[in-house]
């Protein structure tokens, strides 16, 4: 018997509390309070992109649910897709590392925003440092969203295919 899984969200979210941990443990400045949502969103872009060569990326796990929402066919579909279409991965790979740049993105803006005030000026910093990451998001959710019509239709093919195939089945089994 073997004990709970850590699945990949669960070791994001581990591994953002031990540098959350290590960073109280080394700093007085307070712009590194304004700074800190930069590493957790760097270290998630690092790992998004990541998991875009090793395994299978972190944008179609966190698809998966929504994609299927909980129907057994739809998800037998969805992980047949992954398992026969290279579109359909090339499509979530794409996908992950678009959220990645984002996220990179974000990171890096928002330290950039943060420590062009001195740090007096924490508070004029605060509102304009989570611009770029509400305009970067927007963007990676309307990217997202134009690549779901081809994944949809993808998914529908094979979702057609496993019920031909069952069909099949039950009529040899009627013979």
């Amino acid at each position: 018997m073997t004990g709970p899984r850590l699945d990949s969200i669960g070791l994001l979210v581990v591994a953002e509390i031990a540098l959350s941990i290590a960073l109280l443990l080394v700093t007085e400045d307070p712009r590194i309070l304004l700074i800190k949502p930069s590493f957790y969103v760097g270290f998630a872009a690092i790992y998004a992109f990541a998991t875009c060569f090793v395994g299978r990326p972190i944008g179609y796990e966190t698809a998966k649910p929504f994609a299927t929402k909980g129907d057994s066919e739809r998800l037998a579909a969805y992980e047949r897709a992954w398992e026969r279409s290279p579109e359909f991965r090339r499509k979530e790979r794409v996908i992950t590392a678009g959220w990645g740049v984002a996220f990179l993105a974000d990171a890096l803006l928002r330290v950039l925003v943060v420590y062009s005030f001195s740090a007096d000026q924490v508070s004029e910093s605060l509102l304009l440092s989570q611009v770029p990451g509400i305009v970067l998001i927007s963007a990676a959710l309307v990217f997202t969203r134009l690549q779901v019509p081809t994944i949809r239709t993808i998914v529908d093919a094979q979702q057609e295919e496993l019920a031909k195939e069952r069909a099949a089945r039950m009529s040899g089994l009627q013979a």
